[in-house]
């Protein structure tokens, strides 16, 4: 079951992503599930998150698995919170965008906030990985050894020598390949961690970098390039989940 670990739904900069359209496009892929994060919630739009979440669960059932994005706001606003928790959509991970949201860089106690409510949902966390230098993934080597009872996934693992590192000395964290290239993802299988890479594609943010190319089609020259180019890792990279 090939299950693709970071898909989006929602309002983006070139306009709004619907449930249907993702879900249709992850499946003319040939995905078989998903994890998925709306960026309606950047903008606070929490009742949208929540429609655009059970219809994608209308559509797919249990192949399809909810992540709660967080943002400093949302756990500020007393009533925010609960409301997404009670929301009759079973979360099955919790995202935190550094980058976007540069308090956590600052708010030591509200990222603790936030790992309590993935401690209460039982479920990983996934962090963004990039190249701004908030959120290089070597600077969550500390918070991710702190917290070892959490599973982490670092989205994009970039700077790739720096989340080597991590994985290499956090047991607990794992590492996606959305818009990973395929020389940062052959480093990280030559160091011997193939078992700690999840296949994931950020679709449909692709259409920003790639216009004249269709979702799906993004999505299946990714899975062409892995098994292509990595043979025998290919077969565990696409059918492993974090989020089930």
């Amino acid at each position: 079951m090939m299950i693709d670990n970071h898909v989006h739904v929602g309002w983006f900069t070139d306009g709004y992503h619907s449930p249907k359209d993702v879900w249709y496009s992850e499946m003319a892929a040939g995905v078989d599930g998903m994890a998925v994060s709306s960026t309606s919630t950047c903008a606070e739009l929490y009742k949208v998150v929540v429609r655009e979440m059970r219809e994608l669960v209308r559509l797919g059932g249990n192949r399809v698995h909810p992540i709660l994005w967080l943002t400093p706001t949302m756990l500020k606003k007393r009533y925010v919170l609960p409301y997404m928790l009670h929301s009759k959509v079973k979360w099955k991970g919790v995202k935190m965008h550094w980058e976007t949201h540069q308090e956590w860089s600052h708010n030591p106690k509200l990222v603790e906030k936030a790992l309590d409510v993935a401690r209460k949902i039982g479920c990983p966390l996934l962090l963004h990985t990039g190249e701004d230098t908030s959120c290089h993934a070597g600077l969550y080597i500390d918070l991710i050894k702190k917290h070892s009872d959490l599973t982490f996934v670092l989205a994009h693992g970039r700077p790739v020598n720096e989340a080597i590192k991590v994985l290499k000395q956090c047991p607990n964290s794992l590492v996606d390949t959305a818009f990973m290239p395929m020389y940062d993802l052959c480093k990280i299988i030559g160091q011997g961690l193939s078992s700690r890479v999840i296949f994931g594609t950020d679709a449909p943010i692709n259409r920003i970098f790639y216009k004249d190319m269709e979702t799906k089609d993004y999505i299946r020259d990714i899975i062409c390039q892995i098994r292509t180019e990595f043979p025998e890792e290919a077969k565990t990279i696409l059918n492993r989940s974090a989020y089930e």
